[in-house]
């Protein structure tokens, strides 16, 4: 396979997020990977996401949520964040009822506004030669 590693992150606050996809690759490879992400979120503000892919994400993410709050450091951690960023903090069946709640058409509406504004792009490596330059990647979106 060509493409070493690809995972989607969020970092969620208040009133503002992150949003993206990272992945790893040789550098024969980086613009290719960074090609293929560019045109999942291209896909995503597009067309919806299949239920059955919905689904499987979803339980995957509660699955990864309550495997992470065994932890009483992350436990800690996720209470702390809660409380700083929302004034509040959800349990964790309030938070996979949430889970539930997230549509096909919200994440399409959230890749949306997402890509209303320029992406931030990093690439790092010895050798970024097949990465096209960040004015040619804006236009992509």
């Amino acid at each position: 396979y060509w493409a070493e590693s690809a995972e989607a992150f969020t970092s969620v606050h208040l009133e503002s997020g992150l949003i993206g996809i990272s992945g790893a690759s040789s550098p024969e490879n980086a613009g290719k990977l960074l090609n293929v992400i560019a045109s999942h979120f291209a896909k995503l503000a597009q067309v919806p996401v299949e239920e059955v892919e919905l689904s499987r994400a979803k339980n995957m993410l509660k699955c990864n949520v309550l495997t992470q709050l065994e932890s009483r450091i992350v436990l800690f951690e996720d209470i702390g964040r809660q409380v700083l960023s929302y004034g509040f903090r959800e349990t964790p069946e309030e938070v996979c009822q949430r889970i539930d709640r997230v549509s096909a058409s919200d994440i399409q509406e959230l890749i949306k506004t997402a890509m209303l504004k320029p992406p931030s792009i990093a690439c790092i490596g010895d050798d970024t030669s097949q990465v096209s330059d960040y004015e040619s990647i804006v236009r992509w979106f």
